[in-house]
């Protein structure tokens, strides 16, 4: 599948309408657009996630969410993006078309070719949305709307595995930061897409439903009012999360903006402080306190981190009573089966022994001397060999899972390698840089009393109002991440609640029949989804570490052995997918430890690794294509990954990410290159790359 034409017409900074070709062959797979900061590149990509996902790009990207949530709402979002000059002149919609090729065409939709036309477009004033879905020859292949909307959300490119199609390269760093949870969810939802499970799991979600209605068939009034209270509980948490991110999404442009505003004060007060009436010189120390400020920051996310451990920390003597338990569980098991072997073969010894020829010259052996001699034989090989004839009784025996009981053995592990020093270290190390952060800001103020000029002392009433606004925005949004996080685990627990209560159900024996056929349907879709994830969870191991030990340069030298291995399992009850990587002695080495940069290696080498898994091949465009990493990396994913990354690739970059000199490195691999232009405040394509135009 390809996106081989984009038509954008008055959308954002592009003017009138402009056509982009995309198309690429085999030799040459890179399309490459370049623009500077500001011009359209993350516009253009956001022109191609809108046509194609209209309102539900909010699940596509955390950035695209948050421009979204910074405009209020959808409809606001809309408006804002008509271009101003069209509406200046009269214009009231904008619209963008996406030519998709090579498509596999589905049986039951009759089209002509293999190629499609998907077009959105917005009436800005009657706020209207219209999709439309056609063919070669312009026939439209839906009538309704839904059906449009599914075809390109379940079978186009799935709506879940989006986000590895289309997304921004130095922003995806952060999902090495994920828990196991968030983790497992998204890479579950998209291997779930990606090797088409997701009409798998959409059935059993819906035998689910269909389970639970049942179930509350056969509850009687009181504890049914109770479930739809606990529904209408989870239904109103789930509308006040959504209020939260949108506070806190209006809060974080906000204070975007007012750091903006302060860096602006502070460059007009370095450059008009009177550095004759102090040996201190105002910009240094301004410096000093913003590398302060951000050693600071990384300290309370390491601190944040050792916190979460402070619940099993607590619960470390119970933690290891689990583990002892799980030990004893396995003794007694190997214990028992030794013993059941050893008692066969004794069995059998004396057997042969005694009733097997030969007998003796002088007459056979009486039963009763047979008898005492098989009890002196077993007496005597159980005192030299120490058997225990008796299993060993357990009070109580836990039923866990391989994979519950390895999560138990790596929090354990977690905990014994997190050390009391390591907690008072890091504290330590809080405070101190918070009193020097505290002492170069009073020196600072030593600076700025000294200064007498009207329009210095304003600007520096300024900043400090800002500053509290600052304090204050900030404060609000952690406020607002404690509140969802109460409203989350409240959501947890009722969920726990509601399912309770629905085990409560007793409903008549039809009824049951029907909870248990769709239970058995249910779990026989379970184990088919799981055996599917099996199958492919150590392929994707094979290529993440294949795909890493090419890229991280660390990898590269003998000496400096970095990631040997890489493990891929299943989270307990099918949650999800976990990702480990170990070093060369087997020890597990912790993603948030990588550097910005080998963290956008690490996810650009997993998204490639999924990638592979898909049931076809996908187009992958990519803002920001070499984010922040150092000139070794830069070379090894310009000429290793985004070459065999797949059939098409559109990089967005700016001439710092991709110069003409790495340029020239890709350019045979390349098929089209683009420069985006912008004249007063109108972006248009022009082919070629930076200072390498080809017309």
């Amino acid at each position: 599948m390809k996106i081989n034409k984009v038509i954008l017409n008055n959308f954002r900074q592009y003017h009138g309408t402009i056509n982009i070709d995309l198309d690429t062959n085999t030799a040459k797979n890179i399309i490459l657009v370049g623009g500077k900061n500001g011009f359209g590149k993350t516009n253009f990509l956001l022109s191609i996630v809108w046509c194609l996902y209209g309102d539900k790009i909010v699940q596509i990207d955390e950035g695209f969410k948050k421009e979204i949530q910074k405009e209020t709402n959808y409809i606001k979002f809309m408006k804002q993006s008509l271009n101003r000059d069209s509406a200046n002149n009269g214009v009231d919609k904008f619209s963008i078309e996406v030519f998709v090729d090579e498509i596999e065409k589905p049986k039951n939709l009759k089209m002509i070719g293999n190629s499609i036309i998907i077009k959105r477009e917005y009436n800005v004033e009657k706020l209207e949305e219209h999709l439309f879905v056609q063919d070669s020859d312009c026939n439209d292949l839906f009538k309704e709307d839904e059906d449009k909307i599914n075809f390109i959300n379940d079978y186009l490119i799935p709506l879940e595995a989006a986000k590895f199609v289309f997304f921004d390269a130095e922003k995806i760093a952060s999902w090495a930061e994920l828990s196991t949870k968030d983790e497992g969810n998204v890479l579950n939802d998209a291997l779930g897409k990606l090797l088409g499970l997701d009409i798998y799991e959409n059935l059993k979600e819906d035998l689910k439903i269909y389970s639970d209605n049942l179930k509350k068939e056969g509850v009687n009034v009181n504890i049914k009012e109770q479930i739809n209270n606990v529904e209408d509980a989870i239904k109103l948490n789930k509308r006040k999360i959504e209020d939260i991110d949108l506070k806190s999404a209006l809060n974080e442009n906000e204070i975007k903006e007012l750091k903006q505003t302060i860096k602006e004060y502070q460059i007009f007060l370095n450059k008009n402080s009177k550095k004759e009436t102090s040996t201190i010189d105002r910009e240094t120390l301004y410096k000093e306190i913003e590398n302060l400020t951000r050693n600071l920051e990384e300290t309370e996310r390491q601190f944040n981190e050792l916190s979460e451990l402070a619940p099993l920390a607590i619960l470390g003597g119970k933690l290891e009573e689990v583990i002892e338990q799980l030990q004893l569980q396995e003794d007694n098991k190997v214990g028992s089966e030794n013993n059941e072997e050893t008692k066969r073969k004794l069995d059998n010894f004396i057997e042969r022994l005694f009733n097997k020829p030969p007998e003796p010259i002088d007459g056979s052996m009486s039963f009763k001397n047979k008898v005492f001699y098989s009890d002196k034989a077993q007496g005597l090989i159980n005192e030299i060999f120490e058997l225990n004839t008796a299993n060993s009784d357990l009070e109580f025996e836990l039923d866990l899972t391989n994979a519950d009981k390895e999560l138990i053995y790596k929090a354990s592990d977690l905990l014994k390698k997190q050390s009391k020093e390591l907690f008072n270290s890091t504290i330590s190390e809080f405070n101190s840089l918070q009193i020097q952060i505290k002492e170069k800001e009073r020196l600072l103020k030593i600076i700025d009393s000294d200064l007498e000029d009207e329009t210095v002392l304003e600007i520096i009433s300024k900043k400090e109002e800002t500053e509290r606004s600052l304090e204050k925005l900030i404060a609000d949004n952690g406020a607002h991440a404690n509140q969802k996080d109460k409203l989350l685990k409240e959501n947890i627990r009722l969920n726990q609640k509601y399912n309770a209560l629905l085990q409560r159900s007793s409903g008549n024996k039809h009824l049951k029949n029907k909870i248990a056929v769709a239970k058995k349907y249910i779990d026989t879709l379970q184990m088919f989804i799981d055996n599917q994830k099996k199958s492919k969870k150590d392929s994707i191991a094979q290529n993440l570490k294949f795909e890493l030990k090419k890229l991280m340069h660390k990898l590269q030298s003998e000496d400096s052995r970095f990631i040997e291995e890489a493990k891929v399992d299943i989270l307990p009850d099918s949650k999800g997918l976990i990702v480990t990587v170990f070093d060369s002695d087997g020890k597990e080495i912790p993603k948030e430890s990588f550097s910005t940069g080998e963290k956008q290696i690490y996810i650009s080498c997993l998204i490639k690794s999924i990638l592979k898994e898909a049931i076809q091949n996908y187009p992958v465009f990519i803002d920001t294509p070499l984010g922040r990493l150092d000139h070794e990396h830069i070379e090894n994913i310009l000429t290793g990954y985004y070459p065999e990354l797949s059939e098409q690739v559109v990089l967005l970059a700016t001439n710092n990410e991709i110069t003409p000199r790495r340029f020239k490195n890709i350019e045979s691999n390349v098929s089209k290159s683009y420069l985006i232009n912008n004249e007063k405040g109108k972006s248009f394509f022009k082919l070629g790359y930076f200072k390498s135009y080809e017309n």
